[in-house]
């Protein structure tokens, strides 16, 4: 065994408590958010609510009355006739939005209908009872480019495209000045699968299973395109003033005069106001000018690239400055007032508002959705007072159950007040959901539903929760009555949400929300999925370039037992698994684990950061900044690649980091700066977690620029001993040993003191007999490294593991140390027969 001294460490236990919150909703806390509620609508946000913004026209026609009955819809259909041939292609039908008008209007019992081979012609406005579109609508800017009118609008009680053909297109997207409203209204129609206040697509259904997506109608919305709609801070917009500069030009974004900003808060744990302001003038160098002083200060820090060794796939900066979201956009989607409606005992949870414990109202608005089949791209649209609170499948977005979708799109758009999360992908497999931004959104902001969602794309959105959890009636972003409480209440709200890990999630930043990025991977799925696929073992896709800040509990969190493994998951079978594939070993005994490299992802102001179990699961680039954890993580393994690190090429300061027990958990190329406790085993032998409690931390090319005083090891005691070894890497112990002392001295980023390489719980006094190791107490550094034992040599664990014994029945075993291969063992050891 050479120089290795093996021991045996014993069981530690410890408790690391965390912020319990109270102020938020909790699932059974609805009456306090309905006595709230007119506190929670007067701060949010509507542009159909703003004199300034919207049409006059379109409320006087369309906006329900305060004394407004619902109309009772008789079932009959008005099926609109043609009026006029296409100019451009003879052989289609059209009819106008005045004729149709005309032709709508004989009874507001009926639904208006688009037949099949008629196109709408939204030349104007049209205002009808409820809408079917089983035909074509065509409404483009470039029509009404003559038009004198700045607004045209479509308002019905639902809007659904139906058939395999029914198409719904709006085009908006080459003058910016031209503006379109969708508007829902609260008037009674229900339709049969979107029910109330629906907009979006349905699909027709063989036995509840999704068909192929080339055969089903299609939604295709396009607004004005902002070059991005969201950007940084360049620098602090301090309190009162009345001016901020963006990392970016905001002319060159595409942002105007008179569009309305939101800046994200900056505040640690959940407890900072995000504002909103007018823009008044705009200048190239990045400066806005805005239309109020602001009320508090936002931060923006800048961390450059500090990596221990030059990579350059990891070598970035850290940008720690608030979000600038563009909330404005050229086609609305708004409607009514959100409503209370009565639960109902007896109907299903997706048919209305169901009956539940905690659950006796529902707060409706509107909705949209692409459903069981077909294809919808909404984009640089602007979402409102959406969501439908305790009644499922009702979002500001949804993809629904369609299977694989190449060609579905949420991108560019703006969400702001809803109650009920913003941005659902539900089923559905190879959708894109790319640079939205989210304000003033409850509940989940972004959420992945069943857990056998594939290949999506979740990248560069903002999610921006801009209310203090503690406000005591705002309450953070979080909702009561939905029908995952996990998701949306203090339990584990987050800003992104998901069942799965097998999606991309690239470059999103998420605020002050509960958790940031949440994978809730245990289980086997939810809803249709349930039970076809492990979602604790399927592989990752691409999680890079995500910042996460302010959250009152974890950044980034995986929850459960997530250690990616080779199963067989795919898209041709929907996500699903054999369960056979999900199991640790394969049949001749390999490990079936494939790692995953979770890429120059940021973590800052926040509590918590990291896992429970995580297995074959590397943090590569990672920032973790001013966090009361920058790790937390209760249990790992070794990789299945035999040599993977855990932590690589990343930059840790201002926080504790909570390490894991099990296995040789390595950390390479990593800089640790200003102050940081490294703490073993942190959750060791505490409620089911932790077994023999004796990880070895490796440190490999590892620079430690600490600089506080106190505790730097933090080597915890259990009932049977210390937790832990602490050593550098073989070839940095090396050059430590072959080095004069002279050169030592030099060594001044190394966390041991000069000589020496491992340090073991102060338990183990045995070590001292070796010659090569002493007690951090004499040399008067006890309270750097926990009382521990430095050694001049390297450490390891001997573990050694037995099947269906217990302690009363075993046979006796006798562990004898050696040093140096001599016939001596080591003096005072310890053994147990």
């Amino acid at each position: 065994m050479g120089k290795f001294l093996s021991f045996q460490l014993a069981v530690i236990a410890t408790t690391l408590s965390y912020l319990q919150t109270t102020s938020a909703y909790q699932s059974w806390q609805e009456n306090e958010y309905l006595s709230n509620f007119d506190t929670l609508e007067s701060n949010s946000y509507s542009a159909i609510n703003d004199i300034d913004v919207a049409p006059p026209t379109l409320l006087s026609e369309c906006k329900r009355g305060i004394n407004a009955t619902d109309v009772v819809f008789d079932g009959s259909e008005i099926i609109l006739e043609a009026d006029g041939v296409d100019e451009a292609n003879e052989n289609i039908e059209t009819v106008s939005a005045a004729s149709a008008q005309v032709q709508c209007n004989v009874n507001e019992a009926s639904v208006c209908v688009v037949p099949r081979g008629l196109r709408l012609k939204m030349s104007s406005s049209l205002n009808v009872p409820a809408l079917i579109v089983r035909g074509e609508i065509y409404w483009r800017d470039v029509d009404l480019a003559s038009s004198e009118e700045e607004d045209t609008y479509l308002c019905g009680g639902y809007i659904a495209v139906e058939g395999p053909v029914g198409k719904f297109v709006i085009n908006f997207g080459s003058i910016s000045n031209k503006r379109g409203w969708i508007y829902l209204k609260d008037n009674g129609a229900i339709h049969p699968m979107g029910r109330s206040r629906f907009f979006g697509g349905v699909g027709d259904t063989n036995g509840g299973t999704s068909l192929v997506n080339s055969f089903g109608p299609m939604v295709d919305i396009t607004g004005f395109k902002l070059q991005r709609t969201w950007s940084l801070l360049a620098e602090p917009f301090l309190q009162n003033q009345e001016s901020f500069k963006l990392l970016h030009s905001p002319i060159r974004m595409g942002w105007k005069v008179g569009d309305r900003v939101g800046i994200s808060p900056t505040q640690k744990g959940s407890d900072g106001t995000g504002h909103t302001f007018r823009i008044t003038q705009l200048d190239d160098d990045g400066t806005v000018h805005v239309d109020r002083p602001n009320p508090s200060i936002k931060k923006a820090a800048f961390i450059p690239p500090r990596q221990a060794t030059y990579n350059e796939e990891t070598r970035t900066a850290s940008l720690l400055s608030a979000e600038v979201v563009n909330l404005s956009r050229n086609i609305v989607i708004t409607g009514d007032d959100l409503r209370h409606v009565d639960c109902e005992p007896n109907i299903g949870s997706t048919q209305g508002c169901r009956c539940t414990e905690h659950r006796k109202k529902c707060t409706v608005g509107l909705h949209t959705a692409q459903m069981h089949a077909g294809t919808m791209s909404i984009r640089n649209v602007r979402l409102e007072k959406c969501g439908q609170r305790g009644i499922d499948g009702k979002y500001c977005l949804h993809f629904h159950r369609l299977s694989d979708c190449p060609d579905c799109e949420f991108s560019g758009n703006a969400i702001e007040h809803g109650h009920q999360r913003g941005i659902i992908v539900h089923g559905t497999h190879s959708s894109a959901v790319e640079n939205n931004v989210l304000w003033d959104v409850r509940g989940a902001g972004i959420y992945i539903e069943d857990g056998n969602e594939m290949a999506n794309q979740i990248k560069y959105n903002v999610v921006v929760c801009p209310w203090s959890l503690a406000h005591p009636t705002l309450h953070g972003c979080t909702v009561p009555g939905t029908f995952n409480a996990e998701s949306d209440t203090p339990l584990n709200h987050a800003g992104i949400y998901t069942d799965t890990a097998a999606n991309d999630f690239i470059g999103n930043r998420v605020s002050n929300s509960f958790n940031g990025l949440l994978l809730q991977a245990s289980g086997s799925g939810r809803g249709a999925a349930y039970g076809r696929v492990c979602t604790s073992h399927l592989a990752y896709g691409r999680w890079e370039g995500n910042t996460f800040h302010g959250h009152s509990r974890f950044g980034l969190y995986t929850l459960g037992g997530s250690a990616p493994r080779d199963t067989d998951q795919s898209i041709e079978q929907d996500g699903s698994t054999n369960q056979g594939t999900c199991v640790p070993l394969t049949g001749d005994g390999l490990d079936r684990g494939k790692p995953v490299s979770l890429l120059n992802n940021v973590d800052y102001d926040t509590v918590f950061v990291g896992h429970y179990n995580a297995g074959d699961m590397q943090h590569r680039g990672h920032t973790s900044w001013n966090n009361n954890n920058l790790i937390y993580w209760k249990e790992t393994k070794n990789f299945a690649d035999g040599c993977a690190s855990h932590i690589s090429d990343g930059y840790y300061a201002h926080g504790n980091m909570a390490l894991p027990d099990q296995g040789t958990f390595i950390i390479e190329r990593t800089t640790f700066d200003s102050w940081v406790t490294l703490e073993a085993n942190h959750h060791c032998n505490v409620g089911v977690t932790g077994l023999l409690c004796m990880p070895s931390y490796i440190l490999h090319d590892v620079k430690w620029k600490v600089t506080k005083g106190g505790t730097w090891i933090w080597l915890q005691r259990g009932g049977t001993g210390g937790g832990g070894i602490f050593s550098l890497s073989p070839p940095n112990a090396e050059a430590v040993k072959s080095a004069t002392a002279e050169e030592q001295a030099a060594f001044t980023d190394i966390i041991f003191p000069q000589g020496y390489v491992s340090v073991a719980s102060g338990h183990y006094n045995y070590l001292k007999s070796t010659g090569y190791c002493v007690s951090s107490n004499s040399i008067g550094l006890g309270d750097r490294y926990g009382g521990g034992i430095l050694c001049q040599e390297s450490l390891r664990v001997l573990k050694v593991w037995s099947t269906n014994f217990h302690t009363a029945t075993a046979p006796s075993l006798r562990v004898e140390v050696w040093l140096n291969n001599t016939e001596s063992g080591i003096s005072e050891q310890a053994t147990r027969d």
